[in-house]
């Protein structure tokens, strides 16, 4: 083999290994973001202020919604939305989440999208959930699904929320089920976020809502 096609065929290897590399990276980042946002769903199960902080980045525009109820900015104001005696003052002060409060939330279904500068991406997820929760003023067996649109930043090199969206399709008591009680409000927190509503076309089941997607079609890409 002549030296200009050995020097060739090395040339090929190595544009070869390089895109390996990126695509492992890209994948090795997807995995990282679908652990985020796992973890995220465990937390939530007994309200582990702490450790759901912990997951949210530093950033002056980190933020944080919930249906058509307004926008936590900001690390304080994000950070606040999770103190258990602020979320839920129905519990009577209590700090922490009483053994028989519930809040299984599975994240499902995940489509994860990673920015071409490997730095931020978006995720989409269905949220299926079975809960006991203050409502109407008692505890209620709750079954509830939803959907995330979520963004996420890589600092150092680690994975963490930036932009939390989330929208309820059901929240309904298993009791009446959602065709009856298609969704419950929480009760009056002491922490809601300023009225700067984004998603103002927002109704649960049976309204046909569809929560815009971030992604394209992957077959037609439209």
């Amino acid at each position: 083999m002549k030296t200009e096609e050995l020097e060739a065929r090395v040339r090929t290897l190595e544009d070869t290994i390089t895109k390996l590399e990126a695509r492992l990276t890209v994948q090795e980042d997807i995995e990282a973001v679908k652990k985020l946002q796992r973890a995220y769903s465990f937390y939530l199960e007994h309200w582990q202020e702490d450790e759901l902080i912990a997951l949210f980045s530093k950033r002056d525009d980190v933020t944080l919604e919930l249906n058509d109820g307004g926008e936590f900015s900001g690390p304080d104001a994000v950070y606040n939305m999770f103190h258990f005696e602020d979320h839920y003052p129905a519990f009577d002060g209590a700090k922490v989440a009483p053994p028989h409060y519930l809040h299984v939330m599975m994240s499902l279904c995940g489509i994860v999208d990673i920015a071409p500068d490997g730095m931020t991406a978006k995720g989409r997820w269905y949220s299926s959930f079975t809960g006991a929760m203050p409502r109407a003023g008692a505890m209620r067996a709750l079954i509830g699904r939803g959907i995330w649109e979520n963004e996420y930043i890589k600092e150092d090199g680690v994975w963490k929320f930036w932009k939390l969206f989330f929208v309820n399709i059901i929240s309904s008591p298993i009791e009446d089920g959602w065709v009856k009680t298609p969704f419950l409000n929480n009760p009056p927190a002491n922490n809601k976020p300023p009225k700067t509503v984004r998603n103002k076309d927002w109704k649960p089941y049976p309204s046909g809502y569809i929560f815009p997607y971030h992604f394209k079609n992957p077959v037609s890409g439209k």
